[in-house]
C-alpha cells in the first residue's frame, strides 16, 4: 500500500480556487459569447437532458451496488431500500407526472422500508 498524498494547503487551495474558475466559466460562457456561437437544433435538444443524464450517472452505481453484491442471483439485492425507493420514484413519475410527488414518494419509502 502507497503512503497518502501530502501537498501544501497553498496548493491544495490554489487547485480548488482554479478549479471553481473553470467551472464558473465553462457553466457561465453562453451568456458572454455571441449570439451567433450559441447552440442551435440537435446540440439544443441533448444540453436539456444534461442534468437529467448527470443525475443518473451520480445515481446508478448507488442502486447497482446492492444487485450486484447479492451472491449469485439472489432477489436480496432487489430488496434493497435504495433499490425499492427508486422503484417507486420511477412508479409515481410515471404515474403522477410530477417530480415533487415522485421525490416525497420514494423518500417515504426508504424510510418506510429502511
Amino acid at each position: 500500500m502507497s503512503a497518502p498524498i501530502s501537498l501544501p494547503a497553498f496548493e491544495i487551495w490554489t487547485t480548488i480556487l482554479m478549479l471553481a474558475l473553470v467551472i464558473v466559466g465553462l457553466r457561465n460562457a453562453f451568456l458572454v459569447l455571441p449570439r451567433d456561437w450559441l447552440p442551435r437544433g440537435t446540440l439544443e435538444r441533448a444540453l436539456r437532458y444534461a442534468p437529467l443524464a448527470a443525475l443518473v450517472a451520480l445515481l446508478a452505481p448507488e442502486l447497482a451496488q446492492p444487485i450486484l453484491r447479492a451472491p449469485g442471483f439472489s432477489w436480496a439485492g432487489f430488496v434493497d431500500p435504495r433499490v425499492l425507493s427508486a422503484v417507486v420514484v420511477i412508479v409515481v413519475s410515471r404515474v403522477t407526472r410530477n417530480a415533487l410527488a415522485a421525490l416525497a414518494a420514494g423518500v417515504a419509502a426508504f424510510f418506510a422500508l429502511g
